[in-house]
């Protein structure tokens, strides 16, 4: 990896080996944009910014009034998909938790919306007391780096993508 790459997953060195994280990193950075954990409300708890020109803040309000219009409209809305010319959201709503990905169109998005049901499941479970209490101060929620990395570590291998025990020198980008 060049020295001079912005290293994403500096937070999950600590329990993830070297070679994976290099990987990811590739594989993100060539498929992935960003991803926002927030309240119902447009609260960002947690995120993973890829790429730094999105500006996931005011998304993630803009996706909490969608919804809410939603509610208040039309019903409940479980998940919506948005797509433009560079950039495409995946959203899943459960637990009064909204789950943004950013990704770029050329991204595989088979077994996506289970993916990101299956993370949002686990951040709930992980962090209930928290949530309930309305905490919002996101270093709470940090210790969810170790947990959004195998669900995605587990992704990319079930579209195939990376391959359990892959060389860590293949070249993604």
């Amino acid at each position: 990896m060049d020295n001079g790459s912005v290293i994403i997953f500096n937070r999950f060195r600590a329990n993830i080996p070297e070679n994976q994280c290099e990987i990811i990193e590739k594989i993100l950075k060539k498929y992935v944009l960003g991803l926002v954990v927030s309240r119902n409300t447009g609260d960002v708890l947690y995120n993973i910014q890829v790429d730094p020109e999105i500006k996931m803040e005011l998304i993630s309000q803009f996706i909490a009034a969608l919804a809410m219009f939603g509610e208040e409209n039309v019903g409940h809305i479980n998940r919506i998909f948005i797509g433009g010319l560079n950039i495409e959201l995946s959203i899943v709503q459960r637990h009064n938790l909204i789950l943004t990905l950013f990704f770029r169109p050329n991204m595989v998005k088979d077994y996506l919306e289970e993916e990101a049901q299956r993370g949002l499941d686990l951040f709930y479970e992980k962090f209930k007391e928290p949530i309930t209490q309305k905490k919002n101060n996101k270093a709470i929620y940090e210790t969810f780096d170790n947990d959004i990395c195998q669900i995605i570590l587990d992704y990319l291998i079930k579209i195939g993508v990376l391959k359990e025990g892959c060389d860590p020198s293949l070249d993604f980008s």
